[in-house]
């Protein structure tokens, strides 16, 4: 049964603290764009990207174990095929999607005049890795998310998305800076 009240009641305290998360990685962003705008406008760009992949590709993985633990086809195990299939599915697609997103981002970035202080390969490289990185970090806290609210008795449905997108816009922009620095 279908029941919005517990949704709302479960609902509103996880998504304060992610609220909470979100504004606090915005004022870093904020403090930093300024050496963004001027070093790496490029980057700049992408940031939502690298998020937008980042959080989908969990949100569609925590979907598709939260459908999974429901009907029953996948347990809560991490030996679980099922699972493993689902994650690197999801790994996957994120990789080919991060990829050809950065090749797309720097062709419109030189078309249109931006100044570019990075080569091509260089930034396929590091929007790659930055990927990658966000990619696994996102996939296994989906699966965490997805498992503990299961086992607690909560809707993964109702817990993994606001989270993993949290973690995503957070840890992305995080990622970013820790490349930038490199």
């Amino acid at each position: 049964m279908y029941q919005w009240k517990r949704i709302v009641i479960n609902g509103i305290p996880l998504l304060f603290v992610c609220l909470l998360i979100e504004v606090l990685v915005g004022q870093l962003l904020l403090l930093k764009e300024e050496a963004l705008l001027s070093q790496l406008p490029l980057f700049l760009i992408a940031i939502p990207v690298i998020n937008g992949v980042g959080g989908n590709m969990g949100s569609i993985l925590g979907a598709h174990l939260a459908s999974g633990l429901h009907v029953g086809s996948v347990k809560i195990s991490l030996k679980d095929q099922i699972m493993h299939e689902t994650v690197i599915t999801s790994i996957l697609m994120g990789i080919i999607t991060y990829a050809f997103l950065s090749i797309g981002i720097y062709l419109i970035g030189l078309f249109n005049g931006l100044t570019m202080n990075v080569t091509l390969f260089s930034f396929v490289t590091t929007f790659l890795s930055i990927g990658i990185l966000l990619i696994g970090l996102v996939s296994v806290v989906s699966v965490v998310t997805a498992f503990i609210s299961f086992k607690k008795g909560i809707d993964p449905d109702d817990v993994v998305a606001p989270v993993v997108t949290t973690i995503g816009d957070s840890f992305g922009i995080l990622i970013l800076f820790l490349f930038i620095g490199v």
